[in-house]
């Protein structure tokens, strides 16, 4: 089984060993068979069984271990639209969202003196020295009128999380499990309306970035663009509304609506570029 999935405790931070960075890691084949493992658990004792966090990847082989088991699979990253989710497998009805090992931190910080975005808080969490499949997304959101941030993670590391995360980038921050319901802001960003030749990735890119055709190809080509979190190299790839685009050091595209084409023939798309503090 995938360590630190199953029936999650909560003895807290003290545990926190069996989490450390590589101790649990797996990928490709070994992630496969781990899926598999907690599938087949589930479909014999008709108790659920729990992942960790699993990349948007993830989910496909999830849901072929599920299907190979003769299982359900449903997923829950702590609120809707989560990236990054834990998997539940079953085999009767699917679990609640209270149901999942997961716990809403806070972090807190004074704005007067600075404030963090989403990249100073992830930094921060990785420093601590755990794996990443031990939290999932980072939120920015808001608490009686101020700015805060929520990381959703295993309910087994809050108290560690909370006990030992004091800092991002320049801020001094304050942890805690939240008990309140997270109240969380839209993403932060820019709507965009473009017009390309093509709904190709590198049109869109190169327009969406400011860059030309020729830069967002050598982007694409040298393996630095994702098309829905999987690296893509081919930059005709054709596109389709809620297509979400990321280049290393240009951020991040949704593409929201094609529009049909303007007075010069060009093709109008709709696009969100994310920025500022935004997940």
């Amino acid at each position: 089984m995938l360590r630190g999935a199953g029936t999650v405790n909560r003895r807290g931070w003290r545990r926190a060993g069996r989490y450390a960075a590589g101790a649990g890691a797996v990928n490709g084949d070994a992630l496969e068979k781990r899926l598999n493992e907690l599938a087949i658990r589930a479909e014999r004792t008709g108790q659920v069984s729990f992942t960790r966090f699993l990349e948007p990847t993830q989910r496909d082989a999830a849901r072929s271990a599920a299907n190979r088991a003769g299982c359900s699979v449903a997923f829950w990253g702590g609120f809707e639209d989560a990236e990054r989710a834990v998997a539940a497998f079953h085999d009767g009805e699917p679990p609640q969202p209270a149901d999942y090992p997961i716990s809403a931190l806070r972090i807190d910080w004074n704005a007067k003196f600075a404030n963090p975005g989403h990249r100073d808080l992830l930094g921060a969490v990785m420093g601590l020295g755990i794996e990443r499949e031990v939290t999932g997304d980072i939120a920015m959101g808001e608490r009686r009128g101020e700015k805060c941030a929520y990381l959703f993670a295993l309910s087994d590391m809050a108290d560690y999380i909370a006990a030992t995360l004091s800092g991002a980038g320049r801020a001094s921050v304050k942890v805690s499990v939240a008990a309140e319901e997270p109240a969380l802001l839209p993403p932060e960003g820019t709507s965009m309306r473009l017009t390309v030749q093509q709904e190709r990735l590198d049109a869109v890119l190169a327009a969406a970035c400011r860059l030309s055709r020729g830069e967002a190809q050598k982007l694409i080509a040298a393996g630095l663009v994702k098309l829905n979190h999987a690296i893509n190299t081919r930059s005709d790839a054709k596109l389709a509304e809620g297509d979400l685009i990321s280049a290393r050091g240009h951020g991040r595209v949704r593409v929201d609506a094609f529009q049909g084409e303007s007075r010069r023939g060009r093709l109008i798309v709709n696009v969100f570029k994310y920025g500022g503090n935004g997940k």
